[in-house]
């Protein structure tokens, strides 16, 4: 538990960015961190705008972590009430995607930890959240259009399946490394803010995860 709040405050001992507060520059022109404090001063229009924008990046994130789609929705809850609830508090020392995404890993974290009081329980339910329902959680989200059209012609979900019982077989932490870094696509230095270890730690678990998944997915290669 120390690990986790300690991520938290990581991000607020470093300096506040400084925000220009733009006159009428409609919502969805605005970036995050100004979104963010027109929230915490009562804009629903601008927590909306917000939810828009990472609202799937999050679910498709605490999804890889808990490979369970009803436990990943609840959880993404948890994480913008997160931000309801500390947006009057709210100041933009970092990023808003590191700020985002460290409430959401700590969130994950203590899911982590309650599986491992309770490992046969969610070794049960978690087959409760797979089937063809989770379709929408793309593992290749990230390749281009090309192959995209590719992959629709293939067996998606056969590949979707065989990246997470693919994914759930590394360490928590290289899990979460990777994903951070090849699905959601953010730098080594905020991932490392994020998890709260140093960048050099960050890059050799991706390496090590990425080692780990290749023979499991070998047969997916060119598709990957």
């Amino acid at each position: 538990m120390a690990e986790v709040s300690g991520r938290a405050a990581r991000i607020q001992s470093t300096t506040v960015l400084r925000i220009l507060r733009p006159e009428g520059l409609p919502v969805d022109e605005r970036g995050d961190e100004q979104l963010m404090l027109d929230h915490g001063d009562g804009s629903e229009e601008a927590f909306a705008e917000l939810l828009r924008r990472h609202q799937a990046g999050i679910l498709n994130y605490i999804y890889r972590m808990v490979n369970n789609r009803h436990i990943a929705e609840e959880l993404t809850q948890d994480v913008f009430m997160a931000l309801v609830k500390n947006a009057h508090r709210y100041e933009p020392r970092a990023k808003f995607t590191t700020y985002l995404y460290t409430i959401a890993s700590n969130i994950v974290s203590k899911e982590w930890l309650r599986r491992k009081r309770r490992p046969l329980l969610l070794s049960l339910y978690a087959g409760w959240g797979r089937g063809k329902g989770d379709d929408s959680f793309d593992p290749l989200e990230h390749v281009g259009d090309i192959k995209a059209d590719v992959l629709g012609t293939f067996k998606r979900g056969e590949i979707s399946e065989a990246v997470n019982d693919a994914l759930n077989e590394l360490p928590d932490h290289q899990r979460e490394a990777f994903v951070l870094r090849r699905f959601r696509d953010l730098p080594y230095d905020e991932i490392a803010e994020i998890v709260g270890s140093p960048v050099g730690t960050v890059k050799s678990r991706v390496v090590r995860a990425e080692r780990a998944l290749r023979p499991l997915l070998e047969r997916f290669r060119e598709y990957l």
